[in-house]
């Protein structure tokens, strides 16, 4: 007797896409927090906060370099690519994709963390950085990826 299998079967089905994305996030969390020791290093420049002194507060250029500086290069970028990636390969909608992703990293990350919560107090939005950072980078380069997924390989 021959047996047809699907694509989803013959791929691994949505089960490995699910492990794949969950693994991933862990990943995404364990790398940007080792590259967010060399980020958070770099100091902000003078007139960074003298500008913002005279503008916004020097409050607005701590979270502002937090952002750009500490947390896009280390955690957004990585957290961008693996969803790119994931969201090209898995045959998952773009978004349970990207939700996985997120859990996955952001429980790693509080996993991570736990030992510190005591001192995570003050600073709402700094402490919220990392979290904003990721979730909107993984969601717009999980989107991104689907439309050129869409042109590339129509369903």
């Amino acid at each position: 007797m021959i047996r047809h299998h699907s694509a989803d079967q013959a791929h691994g089905g949505p089960g490995r896409d699910i492990l794949i994305a969950i693994l991933a996030g862990a990943g995404v969390a364990l790398l940007s927090s080792w590259l967010l020791g060399y980020t958070a290093a770099i100091p902000a420049p003078h007139q960074w906060f003298v500008w913002f002194n005279n503008s916004l507060g020097s409050y607005a250029g701590l979270v502002a370099w937090e952002l750009l500086a500490v947390q896009f290069p280390a955690a957004g970028l990585t957290a961008a690519l693996a969803a790119f990636v994931l969201v090209r390969c898995s045959s998952l909608p773009w978004w349970q994709t990207c939700l996985l992703l997120i859990g996955a990293e952001l429980a790693t990350t509080v996993f991570l963390q736990f030992p510190h919560f005591h001192s995570l107090r003050g600073l709402l939005l700094l402490q919220h950085a990392h979290e904003l950072v990721v979730i909107l980078c993984i969601l717009t380069a999980g989107y991104l990826s689907s439309r050129s997924r869409k042109k590339t390989h129509p369903v």
